[in-house]
């Protein structure tokens, strides 16, 4: 048998099993399968789930906090103060814990008798250039592991583009994210560092304004709801203990409505 004739014998065999098999199949009804509403999705109601990245402030003088911030079982970012007792310890062990860590920058705030301290030095338009240049120095190389800055205080300082000028130069010139935590609704930091092209977004509210336990409730209730508005959030909290009795207590609730993300995974890092 000749390679021609080896072809027409093999298409003819082919024809005949396809015209079999329509045969058996065509008048076959198609059998279905139930359907299960629960796993159907609206594309007009479908939404991710809403992620927020929470910062917890003011931190350097204890370490024992972290053992409770470690409690909560969820990501999130510290902003350490530099030059405080523990500064560098509660860096490493956040760290180590998977946190993001910042740079709590001090900066002055409108009421600066009120918030004087000895602890550290707010960055403030009444030094001068080569003493602001010098605290920015002391602040952003004394945690060599941040991946970001935050603002602590500053609700004077962030309202005057010229000293943000120069915080954020410095701040661009070493890479880092710039959160600006608006202590002022007047603050140009955040418009700034955009427009300076660093990586930078805002606190959208705070957890703690009030020390009560009813009204950190309802301000979690109202971030979560901003959430899931906006797809994704930075807020703050500080380590005090009615607001970390108020998350644990609450936490397993909005682990079901929200993902807690690092800053550095907020800013796809």
């Amino acid at each position: 048998m000749n390679k021609a004739v080896k072809i027409i014998v093999l298409v003819a065999a082919a024809a005949f099993l396809l015209y079999n098999y329509y045969s058996r199949f065509k008048n076959k009804p198609v059998r279905s399968f139930p359907l299960n509403k629960d796993i159907l999705v609206s594309s007009e109601n479908y939404k991710t789930i809403p992620e927020i990245a929470l910062i917890f402030d003011d931190l350097g003088e204890s370490v024992r906090v972290l053992r409770s911030i470690y409690s909560l079982k969820v990501p999130l970012s510290v902003a350490v103060i530099p030059g405080l007792k523990f500064s560098r310890n509660v860096a490493y062990i956040s760290k180590r814990c998977g946190y993001s860590v910042l740079v709590h920058l001090p900066l002055e705030p409108r009421d600066s008798k009120k918030h004087k301290t000895k602890k550290y030095q707010f960055i403030s338009s009444s030094l001068s250039g080569r003493d602001i240049n010098k605290l920015l120095r002391y602040y952003l190389d004394y945690l060599r592991i941040v991946v970001g800055v935050n603002t602590h205080m500053g609700s004077k300082a962030t309202e005057d583009a010229k000293l943000m000028r120069v915080v954020l130069e410095a701040v661009k010139e070493r890479g880092l994210i710039f959160i600006d935590s608006r202590t002022s609704l007047n603050s140009v930091a955040f418009d700034l560092a955009r427009k300076m092209g660093i990586k930078s977004f805002y606190n959208e509210g705070f957890i703690d304004s009030s020390s009560d336990k009813n009204d950190i409730k309802n301000k979690i209730s109202e971030l979560v709801e901003k959430a899931r508005k906006k797809g994704k959030i930075i807020v703050i909290a500080h380590p005090r203990k009615e607001t970390l009795d108020v998350l644990k207590e609450e936490m397993p609730g909005l682990k079901k409505e929200v993902s807690f993300i690092t800053v550095e995974e907020y800013f796809g890092l």
